[in-house]
């Protein structure tokens, strides 16, 4: 299997497509086009999930970006996080609704949104060429742990102006989620909570251990 590259970032199986020469060739290239700034750092609850951030987080402290880990957060996390932090851009490490032999870096720009084309084409550019900056030791940035991002996304939620929380309070819905034990299951069964929901929670834990394949589809 092939690595996949797209405007959202890179795919591939850990250990075969995606190996740690691709991902920190990625991450350094992210870094030199960020330009030393601000990169929230994120991703889902995937067993390669924390060796993958700890080497996408140093590459990007290498090159001269100051890196905030919100830890394990839905990917719109990680984009509502770039706004609140003011950051030039994101990183989520996740492989979305794939098997959980796969992971994948997705990168965002200082918008929150994912890179445009031109923006994509960029990144890749600089990858292929490595051509990288990489800073002396007394020019490493820091790194910020976040550890409230969900709670920030669960008040976010609540505050929407056309949301009327005071009916939906009311109603005392009963509430089956099934999470995977995936990254969900941080943030669903807590906003459920807050609307009073009665809620019934299947796959809840964070290891990243699928009880079945995440795709959306009918037989899952």
């Amino acid at each position: 299997m092939s690595l996949m590259v797209s405007i959202s970032g890179i795919r591939g199986i850990v250990g075969e497509s995606l190996t740690p020469a691709i991902i920190q060739k990625y991450a350094l290239a992210f870094g030199k086009y960020i330009n030393k700034s601000t990169v929230v750092v994120g991703g889902d609850s995937r067993t390669s999930g924390t060796a993958i951030r700890n080497l996408v987080k140093g590459c990007l402290e290498v090159s001269g970006c100051k890196v905030i880990d919100v830890g394990i957060v839905p990917t719109p996390t990680v984009q509502m996080e770039i706004l609140y932090h003011k950051a030039g851009g994101g990183v989520a490490i996740t492989a979305s609704h794939n098997p959980v032999e796969w992971n994948g870096l997705k990168f965002m720009d200082a918008s929150g949104c994912f890179l445009s084309p031109k923006e994509a084409e960029k990144v890749f550019s600089i990858a292929d060429n490595e051509d990288f900056s990489l800073q002396g030791w007394d020019h490493i940035a820091n790194e910020v742990i976040d550890i409230d991002a969900n709670d920030r996304h669960i008040s976010a939620i609540l505050d929407l102006p056309f949301l009327d929380i005071a009916s939906l309070k009311a109603r005392k819905f009963k509430v089956v989620i099934d999470c995977v034990n995936g990254a969900g299951g941080m943030i669903i069964p807590k906003l459920l909570a807050e609307l009073k929901c009665e809620t019934i929670v299947l796959n809840g834990e964070l290891n990243g251990i699928f009880a079945h394949t995440p795709e959306p589809l009918p037989e899952n």
